[in-house]
């Protein structure tokens, strides 16, 4: 289809006397489409240009109307594929799935994306959060530094991630060089740590091989780790999650007295516990260290917390807190993006 530009071009040169044949040549187009644009010139007034013909030309398939089913559909199911789209939309059945994937991705902007995993919350315990929330939202990052957050994770000796390769087209995929290597039942250490915004990294304890954390094991971590680190670090408040062996009553009973206060913690909300950071940051640092035992894996993780992870880091964390309630009021008490 020619362009108004090219049109009055054309018209142009016509009115010049070049000829048809001298301006298909020099426009690239065929003298057909040259004739037609004089011919029809003729009809009109000087120097108006010919418009395109009403209704020529192949009809749009992704109209106004379907692109708005597509919206409308993807808003209320965002998981739906094109598949689905096309199977349920009597709108949609005549178009390709290619062409629906496509539409959403160019003309609608909303192409598909990961899915972020977050635990599941009842209705009780978005409640809780939002309460969390309001209570502390006028804390300012200085009354977050007095707090000294904790928690545990498991790290494991090979940790199994989807990596790319470049490899030759008919190469075999299977090649030792093109795959990643995985192990059904790596060793793992739990491994249960603290901090605070004013001293930095606190205790770090290594549970023993084949054991898990129960109220006895907690309670001499809290003693031998934490009551330390709480006193040198100058802390008035302890965060813990919910876990059964943190809220037992042997824990609760231990606690009761000690000089500092315990936060009532809302529970199944890791996104809250800045300590989940630094345990992902430690989690994707050691992909780059050889842990292929315990031993080694032991190595990597005390030299993360001790040297990699400075006083900085874990400021930034903690001085993150007020975001961090601020987001689950706006969100309405759902799980928010950890800072």
């Amino acid at each position: 289809m020619l362009k108004i530009e090219e049109k009055a071009t054309i018209l142009a040169w016509a009115e010049e006397g070049v000829s048809v044949k001298e301006i298909a040549s020099r426009m690239g187009r065929h003298r057909s489409a040259i004739h037609r644009v004089v011919a029809k010139a003729k009809s009109l007034p000087k120097f108006a240009i010919p418009s395109r013909k009403k209704g020529s030309g192949r009809p749009r398939k992704l109209t106004s109307l379907v692109l708005g089913v597509m919206r409308r559909q993807i808003q209320k199911y965002p998981g739906a594929t094109a598949a689905d789209l096309k199977t349920t939309c009597p709108e949609l059945a005549h178009l390709a799935e290619r062409t629906i994937s496509h539409a959403l991705q160019k003309h609608l902007k909303m192409p598909s994306r990961v899915a972020a995993m977050k635990p599941l919350l009842s209705v009780k315990m978005k409640k809780k959060r939002l309460q969390f929330a309001k209570k502390h939202k006028d804390w300012s990052a200085a009354d977050w530094s007095k707090v000294m957050y904790s928690d545990e994770s498991t790290f494991r000796c090979i940790r199994a991630t989807r990596s790319k390769v470049r490899r030759p087209s008919g190469s075999n995929r299977f090649d030792s060089r093109f795959t990643v290597k995985t192990v059904k039942h790596p060793d793992s250490v739990m491994v249960w740590g603290c901090f605070s915004a004013v001293g930095g990294h606190g205790g770090l304890f290594f549970l023993p091989r084949n054991t898990t954390m129960n109220g006895e094991r907690y309670q001499e971590v809290l003693q031998k780790h934490l009551l330390p680190s709480m006193e040198s670090h100058g802390c008035t408040h302890f965060l813990q999650d919910g876990a059964p062996c943190h809220a037992s009553k042997r824990i609760k009973a231990f606690l009761a007295d000690k000089p500092f206060e315990l936060i009532d913690w809302p529970g199944n909300s890791p996104d809250l516990n800045p300590i989940e950071n630094a345990w992902n940051y430690m989690k994707n640092a050691l992909k780059n260290e050889d842990i292929s035992s315990v031993p080694r894996l032991t190595e990597a993780i005390k030299t993360l917390w001790t040297t990699n992870l400075g006083k900085e880091y874990f400021s930034s964390l903690s001085n993150y807190m007020p975001k961090r309630m601020q987001d689950v009021i706006n969100a309405g008490r759902d799980m928010t993006k950890p800072c």
